[in-house]
């Protein structure tokens, strides 16, 4: 019932403005609508009151950053961290409004200082990468890149994309299957489960068997004990798979000049 709860929010706020916690609530459910506008004008009255809050200037920085007010948000965010608030978040949008700004010596200082108090977001890494790009500093800016896709591949994208093989496996799509779990295996090289579909795959889908093997092998190789039962079927796979493989490196070295 959010007009209602509006109705009195704004009824508490008008009654009571130096109250943050009303100004927030209040603000949040006008923000939840897309009222932009209203929920500044509700922080700012009460940041009249109470001006040394962090909690508002926080309020108020990322409704001006939301509206791309870039330098009203810079300032808000300023204030966030003067008034006590040291948090991660509010250096690294500094530093991308700097970058942004394509005032890329200036974003350095507010985005090393996000990554020394959260080192795992990898925006801030990202955009540490961009403004040393910017600057020319070559090897700085591949360092921070790396770090990026690094932090990534162990995130979530590479699990999607092993899911997605897995998807397209089981709908008959074998090509984008392996596609998929080559992508995955790009980010993460010794992810031993996409190791082990693009085995499995090449050995039940291809008649050359010499690439199932080898992601077996591959797949025995990182495999570090975590996964008994798959690591028990490859390695039967392998034994059995020992004929044909005899027979089909034979072929190939038959058939070159």
């Amino acid at each position: 019932m959010t007009k209602r709860a509006r109705r009195h929010f704004a009824n508490a706020h008008e009654r009571l403005p130096q109250s943050t916690e009303v100004a927030l609530s209040l603000s949040r459910l006008h923000r939840a609508q897309g009222d932009l506008e209203a929920a500044r004008r509700v922080v700012d009255e009460s940041l009249k009151h109470q001006a040394g809050d962090p909690r508002l200037w926080r309020r108020r920085a990322d409704l001006a950053f939301e509206r791309n007010e870039l330098d009203r948000a810079r300032r808000a965010y300023r204030q966030t961290i003067a008034t006590g608030d040291s948090s991660a978040t509010a250096y690294r949008r500094i530093g991308l409004i700097d970058v942004q700004r394509q005032e890329y010596a200036r974003a350095l200082s507010p985005l090393q200082q996000s990554r020394n108090r959260d080192s795992t977001h990898t925006r801030t890494t990202l955009y540490l990468g961009i403004a040393f790009l910017k600057l020319d500093s070559l090897q700085r800016a591949a360092t921070h890149f790396r770090r990026t896709v690094e932090r990534e591949a162990r995130g979530p994208i590479t699990r999607a994309l092993e899911q997605l093989g897995t998807a397209q496996s089981r709908r008959g799509a074998v090509t984008e299957a392996v596609e998929a779990y080559k992508t995955a295996l790009r980010l993460q090289p010794a992810r031993a489960p996409v190791l082990f579909h693009l085995a499995t795959t090449y050995d039940e889908q291809y008649r050359d068997k010499r690439p199932a093997a080898r992601y077996y092998r591959r797949f025995l190789e990182v495999e570090a004990g975590g996964l008994p039962q798959l690591r028990r079927y490859a390695e039967r796979r392998l034994d059995a798979l020992r004929p044909t493989l005899h027979m089909q490196e034979g072929d190939a070295t038959s058939a070159l000049p």
